[in-house]
């Protein structure tokens, strides 16, 4: 569940027209409406993927699926890997995002709903400002983002139920998670402070690689749990959503939404995307709604639309 990097880390003339055959401004609606129905449905993906499947065994399966159709991606977008010094780098500053935020995310996954899940991962905005305006330096909040960022904190705390009489809240479970967004982010950053410039399509396939190579040496810690069985059909086919879906396709249009909308119109899909993973999870896994949840959610939307708002005039 990859979101929010910065307009200009890409240059423009890397991406190619993704839908050649219709109207453009209709292909850009219909690849945003696809990546938030995508990533709305990745994070009950996980969770039903750990329900059977060990975390551990679950990703390896679904980036060793991913390998194949990103390499169909790089045929049909007429792109090669590069294996230059400075692209092995991105590679692995890009598989920080991949094999560390997925396995933090996998963890959680076993202990928190898919609908928490995608309401810690919408706050990946809100931690790469902190990290541009406290860390970086390179960035100063106005008023506004100030309000949007308290008011999102909040929400956040309602929907993990702070401050309830009745919290029933896997607190080992949100910190893996809040641990993924965090190297997310910092993966985000990584790769553009390499600068290698290359296709997004290939930046993807060979951060990919990288990662299934760390699930590889990672399995034989893992032996004992090693599935015995086939799974089932719903298992087999969240792997199969994760890897072609997840993983390539929503990436695709992602990557060509960020040079063809402006930054406030992208974000809208860290808003909207929480809001239909946590109906996805009530609707389909029976995961529980409270009044504090959706009040939370609610704020939590508006504090990162008042976050983004703001960010509009600076992309300018």
């Amino acid at each position: 569940m990859s979101q929010l990097p910065e307009k200009n880390f890409i240059s423009s003339t890397q991406i190619q027209p993704a839908v050649a055959f219709v109207s453009p401004r209709l292909a850009t609606v219909g690849q945003f409406i696809a990546v938030v129905l995508i990533w709305s449905f990745t994070p009950l993906a996980a969770v039903l993927t750990v329900h059977e499947i060990h975390w551990a065994w679950g990703l390896f399966f679904r980036f060793s699926i991913a390998i194949p159709l990103a390499w169909i991606c790089l045929f049909y977008f007429r792109q090669k890997l590069i294996l230059t010094p400075q692209a092995l780098i991105s590679y692995s500053a890009g598989a920080v995002g991949l094999f560390g935020s997925m396995t933090f995310c996998y963890m959680g996954a076993t202990r928190v709903s898919s609908g928490m899940i995608s309401i810690i991962y919408g706050t990946a905005p809100l931690w790469s400002g902190l990290i541009a305006v406290f860390i970086l330096k390179r960035e100063r909040f106005l008023k506004r983002q100030w309000y949007g960022l308290s008011l999102a904190i909040f929400g956040l705390s309602l929907t993990l139920g702070i401050g309830t009489d009745h919290i029933q809240l896997d607190f080992v479970g949100v910190l893996y998670e809040i641990i993924a967004v965090l190297l997310y982010v910092l993966s985000m950053f990584s790769v553009a402070k390499v600068g290698a410039e290359i296709h997004p399509i290939v930046q993807t396939t060979g951060s990919t690689l990288v990662s299934w190579f760390g699930y590889l040496c990672l399995l034989p810690f893992f032996l004992s749990d090693m599935p015995t069985q086939l799974p089932s059909l719903q298992t087999s086919l969240a792997l199969l959503y994760s890897a072609l879906f997840s993983s390539v396709l929503a990436m695709i249009f992602y990557f060509h939404l960020i040079q063809k909308l402006n930054p406030t119109t992208v974000m809208l899909i860290t808003i909207l995307t929480p809001v239909f993973a946590t109906c996805w999870g009530f609707l389909f896994n029976h995961e529980p709604l409270s009044s504090h949840l959706i009040i939370g959610l609610m704020l939590l939307c508006c504090g990162l639309f008042l976050y983004a708002y703001r960010n509009r005039p600076r992309s300018q």
